[in-house]
C-alpha cells in the first residue's frame, strides 16, 4: 500500500489514541501517537510530520498551546484539533493557534479521513495561490523594468536626434 503521508495524533485518551493511531495506519498512512503536548513536541523535534491531529482538552499542556508550539517548529504542518466541547470550544482562537481546522468528538474515521484531505486541498490551493501571486508579482515587475526601459530608449533616440539636429545647425553656421 502506497504510504499517503505521516501523521502524530496527540490525546490522553490511551484508547481513542490506540484506535486513532490503528485506524490510520490501516489506510497507509505512516503515524506516530503522542499522550501529552510534550511528547509530542519531542517527536515533533525529531521528524517530520504532515499533519498533527491533537486533542484540545488535555491535562498540562492544551491543544491550543501544543498547535502554537508544533507550528514554531512546524511551520507546514496541518493540524486539525479534536474536541468533544463544541459549546466552550473557540474555532477562531484554534485558527489564531496555527490551525487547519477542528472535527468534534466523537466521530468515525471516515469523517477524520475526509477532513484530513479538505485540509490538505485547502492547503495546496493556498500554496498554489501564494506561488501564483509571487510569480505575478515578478511579472509585474519585470514588465514595469522593460517599459521603464523602453521609455528610456525613446527618450535616448530623442536625445540623440536633438544632438544631431544641433551639430547640423553648428556646422552651417561655422
Amino acid at each position: 500500500m502506497e504510504q499517503r503521508g505521516t501523521v502524530i495524533v496527540v490525546d490522553d485518551d490511551a484508547k481513542l489514541l490506540d484506535v486513532m493511531k490503528s485506524g490510520l495506519l490501516q489506510k497507509g498512512y505512516s503515524c506516530e501517537a503522542a499522550a501529552n503536548g510534550t511528547a509530542a513536541l519531542e517527536l515533533i523535534g525529531k521528524a517530520p510530520f504532515d499533519t498533527m491531529i491533537a486533542d484540545v482538552d488535555m491535562p498540562g499542556m492544551t491543544g491550543l498551546e501544543l498547535t502554537r508550539r508544533a507550528k514554531i517548529l512546524r511551520p507546514d504542518m496541518a493540524v486539525i484539533v479534536v474536541t468533544g466541547f463544541v459549546e466552550e470550544f473557540s474555532y477562531d482562537e484554534a485558527i489564531e493557534a496555527g490551525a487547519s481546522d477542528f472535527i468534534k468528538k466523537p466521530f468515525t474515521l471516515r469523517e477524520l479521513l475526509a477532513k484530513m484531505n479538505q485540509v490538505k486541498i485547502r492547503e495546496e490551493l493556498q500554496k498554489r495561490e501564494k506561488e501564483l501571486k509571487k510569480k505575478v508579482k515578478e511579472l509585474e515587475e519585470f514588465y514595469d523594468m522593460a517599459v521603464g526601459r523602453e521609455l528610456r530608449m525613446k527618450e535616448l533616440k530623442e536625445e540623440i536626434e536633438e544632438l544631431r539636429e544641433e551639430l547640423k545647425k553648428n556646422k552651417r553656421v561655422q
